[in-house]
């Protein structure tokens, strides 16, 4: 049995049969993402890897309203560019293992799956989604863009053009407008997300363990040839954006609206 909290409560752990729910536990921040959270879901990974009871991983959010609404643009406002490039290095590899894990993993996206949270959702194998989830990729609003693999993910789960669209307009897309884009696997309506996973997760838990992990292995040869390559060149175009004042004016632009409220 596996623990069921890790790094002080940021990330749950909940084990129904063979199946962990891996849930980021942040809804007062609509479950964004930062250093701890990051740090607590490597090692809820380490633990959920070891553990042989467990056979599928599904990641998810606290609360109804996020799945995750992107990254911690408080913290990431104070961050250097040497510990932006720490930081993506980081969640590339993190997000890398969720795609490459030995055991499959679902991503139940309950509400707003923003920025790092799309990221998250795209880097899962599957992704079932919520009738009121909401997706993009607002980044190029805060004049940056994507940083965590979103311009390498969503091309191989969606095709380049919707990509593209996604990336460079920072539109909002509501789950039923992306059923179509191809990268979400069932929509179903809310009451109905957390028996719909558990059932597709049971599906694959009857199955043998290394055949899973085998099987697994071929697809990803398949689907990620180039993708570390990709995420070195993300890397550096984020770095090259970072680095220039525009980026960080956008990014303490929104930190000032949020501290000023509604309507400032």
């Amino acid at each position: 049995m596996v623990a069921e909290s890790v790094s002080q409560d940021v990330v749950l752990i909940e084990q129904q049969g063979a199946v962990a729910f891996v849930t980021i536990n942040r809804p007062e921040k609509l479950n964004a993402l930062n250093s701890a959270v990051f740090a607590a879901l490597e090692h809820a990974l380490d633990l959920l890897e070891e553990d042989v009871a467990i056979k599928v991983l599904v990641f998810t959010g606290q609360g109804e309203k996020a799945f995750v609404a992107g990254a911690d643009i408080e913290q990431l406002a104070q961050m250097s560019t040497m510990e932006v490039v720490e930081q993506m290095t980081f969640v590339h590899r993190l997000f890398l293992r969720i795609g490459e894990f030995p055991k499959p993993t679902i991503a139940m996206v309950n509400g707003y799956a923003l920025g790092g949270g799309f990221e998250l959702a795209l880097s899962c194998d599957m992704l079932v989604a919520s009738e009121t989830a909401v997706f993009g990729f607002p980044e190029i609003n805060l004049d940056t863009l994507p940083g965590w693999g979103g311009t390498q993910f969503a091309p191989r789960k969606m095709g380049s053009n919707r990509a593209k669209e996604m990336v460079l307009t920072g539109n909002f897309y509501p789950a039923a407008d992306c059923r179509e884009f191809g990268f979400i696997n069932r929509l179903v309506p809310p009451s109905e997300l957390r028996a719909t996973v558990l059932e597709l997760a049971q599906s694959m838990t009857a199955k043998h363990p290394f055949a899973l992990k085998m099987a697994k292995s071929a697809l990803q040869q398949a689907d990620g040839q180039g993708l570390l390559a990709g995420m070195q060149y993300e890397t550096l175009a984020y770095t090259a954006n970072f680095s220039a004042p525009h980026a960080k004016a956008g990014l303490n632009a929104f930190v000032n609206r949020k501290k000023q409220g509604p309507g400032s």
